[in-house]
């Protein structure tokens, strides 16, 4: 019964880690939920959907793509879409006003798609957890997950409201920046590979 508790809380755990720190993904469910928890939860909701994908292609297909250098791929779409959104943000617009992107939930799935942190999570730690614990803890990364979007999407809402339009402002700002900043990693990364 032990046992069983803290595999449960492994994969609470495993989903937090996984959705909880900053990156492209975060910076939009927190400028999304400036105005709506519910538009902010739903950009995590696709982010989630991403990770449910990724995690059985990741499972299926690793021992056969591990030769192949995805990355010389992901890494330059990822900072391109990424550099988009940080240009939209900067020009006033949401993300969502981009032909390429779509609105909340398909937002968080494309992004969550093409993210390679995200890719390289479940490539590393997600095959580390499999291969130690089998896949019984997987069962509640989402719910870690589902707690950690709610979360960040609840408080910032409430914040935004109880401190109004500067504290929107600087979001909007600090969401830029970090989609600039994983822009240029991956441009880097890419070159690096080259």
């Amino acid at each position: 019964m032990r046992l069983l508790f803290y595999l449960i809380l492994l994969g609470v755990a495993l989903g937090i880690s996984l959705a909880g720190p900053p990156g492209p993904v975060t910076s939009v469910i927190v400028l999304r939920a400036r105005s709506s928890a519910l538009s902010g939860f739903l950009v995590g909701l696709g982010a989630m959907t991403a990770d449910f994908i990724l995690m059985i292609l990741v499972f299926l297909f690793y021992g056969e793509i591990s030769g192949y250098h995805i990355d010389l791929i992901l890494y330059p779409v990822g900072a391109g879409i990424f550099f988009l959104m940080a240009a939209l943000i900067l020009q006033g617009n949401e993300p969502s006003s981009a032909v390429l992107l779509g609105n909340g939930y398909i937002l968080g799935l494309e992004m969550g798609i093409v993210n390679p942190f995200q890719i390289a999570w479940w490539a590393g730690a997600g095959l580390s957890v499999l291969g130690t614990f089998g896949i019984f803890p997987f069962y509640f990364l989402f719910l870690g997950i589902t707690l950690w979007i709610s979360f960040l999407s609840i408080s910032i809402n409430r914040s935004v409201v109880k401190y109004g339009r500067k504290l929107s402002q600087v979001i909007r700002f600090v969401s830029a920046a970090i989609q600039i900043g994983f822009s240029a990693t991956f441009l880097y990364l890419w070159i690096l590979l080259l």
